[in-house]
């Protein structure tokens, strides 16, 4: 493949397009920064060949083992056998075979994206620009792809609840949907403007992606678009295998976090009346159980599976996230907490809306930043436990507007106090959804009204007093 017209070309004409027409009243912005890609490892993978920082992972294993071993003395005293969290991980994950052929079907249909986008582009450098047909196809392609993303959301909400998936299960349909979405769009708005620039019926060359380097951006691990990116020299196969054991272990880790602290406390809810004093030191006590959870799902989604996947697919960068456990502030912590999907919110939500919709505001495009990132969280949820509780959206409005105002000093003291309300606030999030769920169990409804769908069950099931 001939090399691409490069970004600071293209960035070049459009923003000098662009102080033209600041001529005429519009605001001048300069253009934001690239992401950029080179070959590194990831943060924790360096810090863990010092022996003293990898004492740190084996705490957590040595934690992993103490879980296990409470479990199975509890499984045993209570119900006079062993099951080692084989059973919520079985009941969390069921229907598995449908989740392959769902997954297997979004892939194909990304696939089928691009070859429209090949279509469309084919199509379109035969035909003259003052044509209707020129117009009609350009705006054809834009419908059928909001349209595809309206949807394809729509379509995989109702498969979840017509095939009632459980939990786990439910995840991993509408977190993969979501991604695979997210990179179609990074193809089709970095692709576009060489196809909307493209002088037809010229000898130029239009150079566009093949079908195999899209299926590799497709599983790469990365979410923002580049024609190349750098690659590493070989496959480490004990890296893989580590990284491979690392994912079993922290689903084990999740099994017995699950057991211990969200089911135990809260399984009888709604059966028997909880005190306001029982809730709150049970979310109180749960701080723990909520950080682990963090931990673990930071651990096991952008250190284990990124860098498996990274490992496997020859990926160079390994910038998955950054020191985000030294933030002392939220806005610091979202910028360094998942680098993968950070990215792709800054190149195709906030540059855009930044440099052509609100040319220089800042504000609005940090805001829709933090709403479009709530709604889609809130989607997720909802499809996986099959009910709608925005509390999680709430936490991300409230750290999107009031919480980013807030600068603090690179002090301890500092860092402290956010990694304790890290913990409480995830402790309260783990609690309120577990809360939730075991309520809509053990009182169900039979007629749901449309009340009942978007008010909390729990506040109004009459079982905390």
């Amino acid at each position: 493949m001939s090399p691409p017209q490069s970004e600071d070309s293209r960035n070049s004409k459009v923003f000098s397009s662009r102080s033209d027409e600041s001529k005429n009243g519009q605001i001048k912005v300069k253009p934001l920064p690239e992401r950029k890609f080179e070959v590194r490892e990831s943060l924790l993978t360096e810090l863990f060949k010092n022996p003293h920082i990898k004492t740190v992972q084996h705490i957590f294993a040595a934690s992993l083992v103490g879980l296990m071993v409470n479990t199975v003395a509890q499984d045993y005293h209570k119900n006079g056998e062993i099951r080692f969290g084989f059973h919520l991980i079985a009941k969390s994950f069921g229907k598995i075979e449908l989740v392959v052929g769902i997954w297997l079907l979004l892939n194909f249909l990304a696939i089928v994206s691009y070859g429209n986008f090949k279509l469309w582009a084919n199509f379109r450098r035969n035909l003259q620009p003052k044509d209707v047909a020129f117009k009609i196809l350009d705006y054809t392609f834009l419908s059928l792809l909001v349209g595809y993303y309206i949807l394809s959301f729509k379509s995989i909400a109702i498969l979840v609840e017509y095939f009632d998936l459980p939990i786990g299960s439910s995840a991993i349909v509408c977190l993969e949907h979501t991604r695979i979405v997210m990179k179609i769009h990074a193809f089709m708005r970095s692709n576009a403007p060489k196809v909307l620039k493209f002088k037809t019926h010229s000898d130029q060359k239009l150079n566009i992606a093949n079908l195999t380097h899209f299926i590799y951006f497709l599983f790469a691990p990365t979410l923002v678009y580049r024609d190349q990116y750098p690659r590493s020299k070989t496959i480490r196969w004990n890296f893989i295998l580590e990284r491979s054991a690392e994912i079993i272990g922290v689903i084990f880790y999740y099994a017995f976090l699950v057991e211990k602290f969200m089911i135990q406390p809260y399984q009888h809810i709604g059966l028997k009346r909880f005190t306001a004093s029982q809730i709150i030191l049970s979310i109180c006590e749960n701080s723990a159980c909520g950080l682990l959870c963090l931990l673990c799902g930071f651990y096991v989604v952008l250190h284990s599976v990124q860098n498996l996947v990274g490992e496997l697919l020859r990926f160079g960068d390994r910038m998955f996230y950054k020191d985000w456990w030294t933030s002392t502030n939220y806005p610091e912590y979202f910028r360094t907490w998942n680098v993968v999907v950070y990215d792709w919110l800054y190149t195709y939500i906030y540059k855009d809306i930044y440099e052509f919709l609100v040319p220089g505001n800042k504000s609005v495009a940090k805001f829709a930043v933090f709403v479009i990132s709530a709604i889609v969280h809130e989607w997720v949820l909802t499809y996986m436990f099959h009910f709608f509780f925005p509390a999680l959206f709430m936490v991300f409005l409230f750290s999107g507007t009031v919480m980013t105002f807030f600068r603090t000093p690179k002090l301890d003291i500092i860092n402290v106090i956010f990694w304790y309300f890290l913990a409480f606030g995830s402790g309260l999030l783990t609690s309120l959804y577990s809360m939730e769920y075991f309520v809509r169990i053990n009182v169900p409804v039979e007629n749901h009204t449309l009340w009942e769908v978007f008010v909390p069950r729990l506040f109004t099931c009459d079982c905390i007093g």
